[in-house]
């Protein structure tokens, strides 16, 4: 049975962002298994897409529930998944915009400490990589920290 780990020890984090793709999933799987020998936390972060309906308030506001309901939904399967299965202590954030901007700001930040980056490679779909290609591209001077890349489908 592995360790529990005592969450007021944690000075830092793995950030893991959350899509709830495949590659995701062994991304988030190799986090943890990273943070169980390193005596890390899990960090999971779920951006929500900023939509534009300023014309329709009441629909905007509407939208915007549903979406942050979904967000809490799949958040709180995973947190329980990481707990049941890794016994770590798990954070987890839900914003909304652009999702290189969020994830820029989010590994910028100063609390927590966030020691890694994990996103998922996915192997066959290229346009599921956008935000790999984006912060190993023309973003990465905005990057202050590793980025760890977990290629889908590990054996």
């Amino acid at each position: 049975m592995p360790k529990k780990i005592n969450s007021t020890n944690l000075k830092e984090y793995l950030l893991v962002y959350v899509d709830e793709s495949e590659e995701f999933l062994e991304a988030m799987k190799y986090a943890c298994e990273l943070a169980r020998t390193e005596s890390l936390g899990i960090m999971l972060l779920y951006i929500v897409q900023g939509e534009n309906f300023r014309h329709w308030k009441g629909v905007e506001n509407i939208m915007r529930e549903e979406q942050k309901n979904e967000a809490k939904e799949v958040l709180g399967k995973y947190i329980k998944y990481i707990k049941d299965n890794y016994k770590l202590h798990v954070k987890s954030y839900i914003k909304t915009g652009d999702k290189l901007d969020v994830l820029i700001k989010a590994l910028n930040g100063k609390r927590p400490k966030i020691k890694n980056l994990v996103l998922g490679l996915a192997m066959d779909k290229i346009e599921n990589n956008k935000v790999i290609s984006s912060l190993t591209g023309i973003l990465r001077k905005k990057l202050t920290l590793p980025i760890i890349i977990v290629p889908g489908k590990i054996k």
